[in-house]
């Protein structure tokens, strides 16, 4: 039966991402045309401004997700829905942190820090101030969220999604239509729009589908309390070392080149999340799963889920992101025409390379979590420090005078020891089969080095042919699929894949 339900949520999340990527692209497309590269900038330096300060509510984002799952477990609706109001009020708590410290240090950073043109300081302060609005709903989201994720109710979930993006779309016609106004300041608002209706979108969905769990009711527990605080407590690291690595990654940036680099990196953060929302889709419909089997005892499901998603994510991700590897000059200049920043074409290969490793990451975070606090304590210490080197890395980089490439490449290789410790510690705790751990470090391993080699043989500065285009990568895909079909999979894995299709062929 949780076969099935995977197999279906994961239906639902892929109709939902195939139209959100589409879109995905076509928006970033029109809000970089109307808006142009400088306010395009702009606006994703001061969304990472206010995502920096948003650290806690990542930390608080895990930790109901993973309480509620593990209650989900006991059937019993008194334990979800004290966990529940619980998370309710700590995101209540973390709403009031973030705007005290966006409202002192952020607008301290805004105005004295970053390299934002003169002339449009007033707009980038006013679209501050909404991006924090924005910020505030989506963090009081995240129980509502959580819940519908929890009871893996993905057709919801799924066509919400579809909802919020054909709002955002509604929200480019309309600015492409605006004349007078400031249509960075426009742009912002409009996005606040959209956000607040999705949230009263999701706030009575889950009061009407899950009255009993989502009832108010804040009564004192603080036994449970203490735990999910202690919990979170040690994800706080962790989530503090991901957003300076990330967000503050981009404010280095913003520092050394200004906000015409800022543009190119939200172009090359736009082309990786297209490519890796089939990913985290996979993902979320396995994520419930994952932390049920384990609180369960049902460690050798545990373990088959924990390889199984590792591998077929980054399998999923390398079919979808290797076109993009060897030919991102041409696809850029089809997608954005004469508007490509300078180092758009390397940054997209370099961000893609990091998501290659997140797709293999995340099935052992998930696991971390669903064994409890002590795991997560020593987890989340080491891979903060490492996380955290990535910013200082750049800084130095930059002051040698690299190129903004360099800051990602630098990236890359933190990553890099990240997913080894992931790897030693999970197995350390779970004990894998050795033979299967092995088999699984080698399947991904070859596959991981023919993408290293499309970047290698990659020309970021030649734009080729239609016909020269889906020639070659058609020609690609079908050594990738051979790798992946005959190497990339153990004896089970293909003695079933073969075994089924034999099957159907014989029907």
């Amino acid at each position: 039966m949780s076969n099935k339900t995977i197999a279906k949520n994961t239906l639902f999340l892929y109709i939902r991402m195939l139209f959100n990527m589409g879109a995905m692209l076509y928006i970033s497309r029109e809000v970089l045309r109307v808006l142009g590269v400088e306010d395009f900038g702009i606006y994703n330096i001061v969304m990472s401004l206010v995502v920096f300060f948003s650290f806690l509510n990542g930390t608080m984002t895990a930790t109901t997700q993973r309480f509620i799952n593990v209650e989900k477990a006991s059937n019993d609706s008194k334990r979800v829905n004290k966990v529940f109001n619980i998370s309710f009020l700590n995101h209540l708590f973390i709403m009031l942190v973030v705007v005290v410290l966006a409202e002192t240090v952020g607008l301290w950073f805004l105005n004295h820090k970053l390299n934002i043109p003169a002339p449009r300081m007033n707009a980038a302060n006013i679209v501050y101030q909404v991006a924090l609005l924005i910020a505030l709903v989506e963090i009081i989201k995240v129980p509502f969220n959580a819940m519908i994720v929890a009871h893996e109710r993905m057709s919801f979930y799924a066509w919400l999604g579809l909802a919020e993006t054909g709002l955002k779309l509604t929200a480019i016609f309309i600015l492409s239509h605006i004349e007078n106004d400031d249509k960075l300041i426009t742009y912002s608002l409009l996005l606040l729009g959209v956000s607040l209706l999705v949230f009263t979108l999701y706030f009575r969905f889950t009061r009407k589908a899950f009255h009993a769990e989502t009832r108010f009711n804040f009564e004192k527990d603080l036994s449970k309390t203490k735990e999910m605080m202690h919990f979170s407590g040690w994800m706080l690291m962790g989530q503090v070392a991901y957003v300076g690595s990330t967000q503050g990654l981009n404010m280095v940036t913003n520092l050394f080149f200004g906000v015409t680099v800022n543009a190119a990196v939200g172009i090359a953060t736009q082309v990786d999340t297209a490519v890796y929302s089939f990913v985290n889709n996979f993902q979320v419909a396995f994520n419930p799963q994952l932390v049920q089997s384990y609180a369960a005892k049902d460690y050798d499901r545990n373990k088959k889920l924990i390889l199984g998603t590792s591998k077929y994510s980054f399998y999923l991700i390398a079919i979808l992101s290797a076109p993009v590897l060897y030919f991102s000059h041409t696809l850029l200049t089809l997608w954005l025409g004469d508007h490509v920043p300078q180092y758009t074409e390397k940054l997209v290969q370099a961000t893609i390379v990091c998501s290659l490793i997140s797709a293999m990451a995340g099935s052992f975070w998930m696991t971390a979590l669903a064994i409890g606090s002590q795991t997560i304590k020593q987890y989340n210490i080491i891979l903060a420090i490492i996380d955290l080197c990535t910013v200082p890395l750049a800084y130095y980089l930059f002051t040698l005078g690299y190129n903004p490439v360099f800051a990602f490449i630098g990236k890359f290789c933190t990553m890099i020891i990240m997913q080894a410790y992931r790897l030693y510690f999970i197995n350390k705790k779970i004990k894998f089969n050795r033979k299967e751990f092995v088999s699984y470090l080698l399947n991904i391993g070859i596959v991981f080095a023919f993408l290293l080699g499309l970047i290698y043989l990659s020309d970021t500065q030649r734009t080729y042919s239609l016909a020269e285009f889906v020639g070659e990568a058609v020609f690609i895909e079908v050594i990738l699929f051979t790798l992946i079909l005959f190497i990339g999979l153990n004896k089970a894995e293909k003695s079933f894949l073969f075994s089924d299709l034999l099957k159907r062929v014989r029907k």
